[in-house]
């Protein structure tokens, strides 16, 4: 990812895009430059996942339509928003719709460079995250429903009497299953296992929420 730092600058002004590009490409960005959002979003989903500089105002599709494009299409492209004076309201508007940042014309290039480069930290810790939560999801995959069902236990803090009260099995029974979804997880500790949990996004459901009965 750092050695792909990929910048999309989208304005049409030509002298922009020419400008911001060779700032861009001095200081280690791969710029691609495009003179309107339908000229973008006609190849967007063939990019590599990048920063989108993007211009508020421009005929045909703004700024906020072309962010909203890339919202509904599940696009892993991060947003900084590029605005002319008068405009901040409505690029505020854009950043809680999931700009990272703004910057108002006209603007220094080293603002620009720290702008994009909070979104590229903030694309490749989503990346990480992304392939965290596969790779937990595949492991999870290998077990049984009951295996499953005994890692929620787990992940919930309950001894292995209680989790076997709630599922109606015997506590050695439930040792068992224990042993063999940390075999099949490939780890070796309760903290390395409930971390799959959380990668995951696993909720526990069923009789393992159940309460134990009061005395």
């Amino acid at each position: 990812m750092r050695d792909k730092r990929h910048v999309y600058i989208v304005d049409d002004d030509a002298e922009v895009r020419s400008e911001l590009a060779e700032a861009l490409e001095l200081r280690g960005f791969v710029a691609g430059t495009f003179d309107g959002g339908e000229a973008f979003l006609a190849c967007e989903a063939e990019l590599d996942p990048g920063c989108v500089v993007l211009d508020l105002n421009m005929p045909g599709m703004g700024g906020i339509e072309v962010q909203q494009a890339l919202v509904d299409s599940a696009s892993h492209h991060k947003i900084v928003m590029l605005t002319g004076a008068g405009s901040v309201s409505t690029a505020v508007r854009a950043m809680h719709a999931g700009a990272i940042d703004f910057l108002e014309k006209p603007f220094h290039i080293d603002d620009l460079v720290r702008a994009i480069g909070s979104a590229v930290n903030r694309q490749l810790q989503e990346v990480q995250e992304d392939a965290r939560r596969r790779q937990a999801e595949e492991q999870i995959g290998r077990l049984s429903e009951r295996e499953r069902d005994v890692l929620c236990g787990m992940a919930l803090g309950l001894a292995n009497k209680i989790i076997a009260y709630r599922l109606g099995l015997s506590t050695r029974t439930v040792e068992a299953y224990r042993a063999q979804l940390m075999h099949k997880l490939g780890v070796r500790s309760l903290a390395e296992a409930v971390q799959i949990v959380r990668d995951a996004g696993l909720e526990p459901t069923g009789a393992i929420l159940r309460s134990e009965p009061e005395g």
